[in-house]
């Protein structure tokens, strides 16, 4: 109910109620006062002139009881609007207290009256807003400190193994020609590998920030995918795994940026690598088109990866368990960085994945023609 509506209803209680009650007050008293006083009788002369004593004690008291019964109808009027209207201006008031005080958990229960649950709506709105705002402001500071602590744990390793190899160096412990050329050999491993975080953190944060440029040409997906995975198959073969393809013969015409896609993909391959099961492992690179783009998928028989894990995969600097993975190398940015460069390309990325069955990494992305009938995602 509005409260316009709202005081028009009072206002009208406020005039039927003293009239209805003063009648029924006076209906009440004129009968009260012929049973009482039976002989008594009003005599009027020139005017209205009330001649006896009792009657005129009898208006006295139907005067005080109808002022009476008009002063307690307002009362109760006014301190039913009061209650209605203040009510929830004094709560909303509070929660602006505990708002200022920077506690956004307080709930407002809100009002009946039409206008003040706007008012309460916009209130609550603005609270829901300002909390999730706060609350994005605490992770994004949470993971800017683990951004921080990750980097320099992975910046400090190398650094710290080289240092090691340079002092056996210095020392002398590497005092024949094999073990300086091991040593060395080790030394510019690690050094490359900080020059990769390097590169991956720089990649990372222009990612972020939306400050890379693509260099879009038009390609055919698929072929540009058997180029790339055909760059890995010496490294696949080395590793004991099997590389198998069930791409489409069909064109897959698109555009992309050649040397940011051949990161995605390279990223995938070698973590199939990293990730595979001692004893065996297979890789299959499948391309076909649907109705939505080109569906590719790298699928491997694998470690797997925890379910508790798979919606955190893309997160940057996130590496699950590390009791799995303290012995593989890596930052946790290559799915980061993956999922940014396939979204910038108006595609998707997605992974399904069983610990201890392998995983399966799928990207859609837009071709130039689609098929009018295919399988959909």
């Amino acid at each position: 109910m509005s409260i316009q509506r709202k005081l028009l209803i009072c206002m009208v209680v406020m005039l039927v109620i003293p009239v209805a009650l003063i009648l029924l007050l006076s209906v009440i008293m004129m009968a009260a006062f012929a049973l009482l006083h039976p002989t008594v009788e009003l005599s009027l002369t020139d005017g209205l002139e009330i001649s006896d004593p009792v009657i005129m004690r009898f208006l006295v008291i139907w005067a005080v009881m109808a002022g009476a019964v008009v002063i307690s109808t307002g009362v109760i009027i006014t301190a039913y609007l009061s209650h209605s209207i203040l009510r929830p201006l004094k709560e909303l008031n509070t929660a602006m207290e505990y708002m200022r005080n920077g506690n956004l958990s307080y709930e407002f229960t809100g009002s009946a009256d039409k206008e003040l649950q706007e008012l309460c709506k916009s209130f609550e709105a603005l609270r829901l807003k300002l909390q999730t705002t706060v609350n994005e402001n605490l992770e994004r500071e949470q993971e800017q400190r683990m951004l921080l602590a990750n980097i320099s744990h992975d910046i400090k390793t190398p650094i710290t193994s080289i240092r090691g190899y340079v002092e056996g160096i210095l020392d002398g412990v590497a005092d024949t020609p094999e073990k300086m050329e091991r040593y060395l050999t080790t030394v510019r491993a690690k050094a490359d590998a900080i020059e990769l975080m390097a590169d991956n953190l720089s990649l990372y944060s222009k990612l972020e920030m939306k400050r890379v440029l693509y260099h879009m040409e038009n390609t055919d997906i698929f072929l540009f995918l058997k180029e790339v995975t055909e760059e890995f198959a010496l490294d696949l073969q080395h590793s004991g795994m099997r590389l198998t393809y069930d791409i489409a013969p069909e064109a897959a015409p698109g555009k992309l940026d050649k040397e940011k896609m051949r990161r995605v993909f390279a990223n995938l391959i070698t973590n199939a690598i990293k990730y595979k099961k001692p004893d065996c492992g297979s890789l299959c690179v499948s391309g076909k088109l649907t109705a939505h783009g080109a569906m590719i998928s790298f699928t491997d028989e694998g470690t797997g990866i925890a379910q508790e894990d798979l919606n955190r995969v893309f997160e940057g600097f996130y590496r699950g368990d590390p009791s799995r993975n303290s012995k593989i190398e890596g930052n946790g940015l290559g799915l980061a960085i993956c999922r940014q460069i396939v979204q910038d390309h108006g595609g998707k990325i997605w992974i399904r994945s069983e610990k201890g069955q392998g995983t399966e990494v799928i990207l859609l992305l837009p071709c130039a023609e689609k098929k009018k009938e295919g399988d959909g995602v």
